[in-house]
């Protein structure tokens, strides 16, 4: 957590640099395969690294695994890997939040997923409770408590669900750059 986070709602610019995370009581999503018309519980550890904030609007990149229940969580055994997103967002005084989620040009999703929520005070801190729904063909459902983590927590080093650090879920995501004209 922030060494210290200003108790003014309307000032989120401590959004900068900020990794978040889901915790593992969040981890369970519901996804649908239209083609079987049946829904499967699948484990969605979602990662995000906000890269830049300014005047209520925030980017930054983010990774996604889901994997089935049951599938192996070391590095080595998973058959999922992350998938990079790039990041664009909102953020009211209030702490309504708006997200964009684009995938990468090497992606094999050309459409971008919306997340929406509000800031909430949880577990002694912020938390960005979040809601979303994605993919196309079979679609996952998922909500979460988005939390803070960063370098020496336990989960900075073995995300919950998939077993890995990070920045090996981060690798090769490339956040947006802000254009100086």
């Amino acid at each position: 957590m922030a060494d210290h986070v200003d108790s003014n709602r309307s000032d989120w610019s401590w959004l900068q640099d900020t990794y978040w995370y889901v915790l593992p009581e969040d981890l369970p999503a519901l996804q649908l395969d239209p083609e079987e018309n049946t829904l499967t519980w699948v484990i969605d550890q979602t990662v995000w690294h906000v890269t830049g904030y300014g005047n209520g609007y925030f980017w930054g990149v983010s990774a996604a695994m889901i994997r089935q229940s049951g599938e192996e969580t070391s590095q080595q055994g998973l058959a999922s890997r992350p998938v990079c997103f790039s990041m664009l967002g909102t953020i009211t005084p209030e702490g309504r939040v708006h997200l964009t989620f684009i995938p990468s040009l090497t992606s094999s999703s050309r459409s971008a997923t919306i997340g929406i929520g509000c800031a909430v005070e949880y577990r002694s801190g912020w938390s960005l409770e979040m809601q979303m729904s994605s993919g196309s063909g079979t679609r996952t459902a998922h909500w979460a408590y988005m939390v803070r983590v960063q370098p020496g927590d336990a989960s900075w080093d073995s995300l919950p669900g998939v077993g890995i650090s990070v920045p090996q879920i981060l690798q090769g995501c490339e956040p947006p750059q802000l254009s100086d004209v």
